[in-house]
């Protein structure tokens, strides 16, 4: 046998397996996402735009990199309710992968219009020093910075903050929320993502992705909603607070817009979330735990449950386990995926760079990082 012959051949059994090796590692990489949110007069609207694509985002980088770890967490600024003492800067959300928490956590601030000083160089050094970043060598470490103003103002300098970042590998990418001082304070911007290694890029605040709606029979979708609600069962000394989030989350969804509310659902009825609620439900729990209610303490259960025994209750929660999975099934009969398809197609449009819609510029960048360390590795 000419061993020749056979060069060709060994170089395609090689790529053909170190290209997936290589496709895992870069998609099972840790992925650490701020949002540092100017919360002034001048940017109202911005908790909106972020809040309401939330999980239309997640479901997302979830779709693109299913190993992958993703946290989020929300640093607001230049609001003077924060207090001067923190340099009107506060953590609204430290790092986690439930969505739904930072979902919770954003219905809660109220779009009022505070006029407050934008102190920059804080916001970015909170972002680095109050949460706590993945330890992991390749991790994908972003901080989307959001924001219009001078970026000179308070008592952190932002170069000494910029610097800060890149030591810790931390990339901080300067949105500019467009406004009519552009032209005077964009050289600041571009100064934070220029030494950090980031992206400059504008963003229009309530600038929305079109609706891509898809279900036609709304009233149905929220009906199984309403019905699947009622398979979660709390226990334990947050579980009340936790299922009456979950419930709060769909009303907020629904209000802002269908594609929010389905967006929400395509979460819910996700690997990611199913099955993944032990600790705060009861049918979840159960689950985890081969069926053993030993340590469950009746006092921090729903009323109607709290006089029944052990065997009565399990009973009670595989026949919900049961209904869970039956309207799951149908709410999925409801969602097409179409829709993504939609999507995909609007954002390789040139119209979505167009509309500098924010959560899209987001997800460019991310995208763009993940490639790069992709053809790094």
């Amino acid at each position: 046998m000419n061993l020749l012959n056979l060069k060709p051949v060994i170089l395609a059994l090689t790529i053909a397996w170190v290209l997936p090796q290589t496709q895992a590692s870069a998609k099972s990489q840790p992925i650490d996402i701020v949002y540092t949110l100017d919360l002034s007069g001048s940017t109202n609207g911005l908790i909106d735009d972020v809040r309401d694509n939330l999980w239309g985002m997640n479901n997302e980088l979830n779709r693109l990199y299913p190993s992958s770890q993703i946290r989020f967490a929300v640093v607001g600024y230049s609001r003077p309710s924060f207090g001067s003492k923190n340099q009107y800067v506060k953590v609204i959300s430290p790092f986690t992968s439930d969505i739904d928490n930072i979902a919770t956590e954003l219905y809660k601030l109220k779009p009022n219009i505070e006029k407050g000083d934008q102190y920059v160089g804080a916001a970015i050094r909170a972002s680095l020093d109050m949460l706590s970043w993945s330890n992991e060598k390749n991790a994908v470490k972003q901080i989307f910075l959001t924001g219009n103003g001078s970026v000179f103002l308070g008592a952190f300098d932002v170069v000494e903050s910029c610097d800060l970042a890149k030591e810790k590998g931390i990339s901080v990418n300067a949105l500019y929320c467009y406004s009519s001082l552009r032209a005077k304070d964009i050289s600041g911007w571009y100064k934070i993502s220029e030494i950090t290694g980031g992206k400059s890029i504008d963003v229009k605040v309530h600038k929305r992705l079109p609706d891509y709606a898809t279900v036609t029979d709304i009233s149905q979708l929220q009906k199984l909603a309403s019905e699947l609600n009622k398979t979660y069962i709390y226990y334990g000394k947050t579980g009340r607070d936790s299922y009456k989030a979950m419930v709060s989350n769909e009303k907020n969804a629904m209000n802002a817009r269908q594609s929010t509310f389905e967006d929400l659902l395509y979460h819910k009825i996700s690997d990611r979330y199913q099955g993944k609620q032990n600790e705060w439900d009861l049918v979840d729990y159960i689950k985890s735990r081969n069926g053993n209610l030993k340590n469950i303490d009746a006092a921090f259960l729903p009323d109607s449950l709290k006089k029944i025994n052990p065997e009565q209750l399990l009973t009670k929660l595989l026949i919900l386990k049961e209904r869970r999975n039956y309207l799951i099934s149908q709410i999925r009969q409801l969602l097409p995926f179409e829709r993504q398809d939609k999507l995909t197609a609007y954002f390789n449009s040139k119209q979505a760079d167009s509309d500098m819609i924010f959560d899209r510029q987001v997800m460019k960048v991310l995208k763009d990082e993940m490639q790069s360390d992709l053809a790094v590795n």
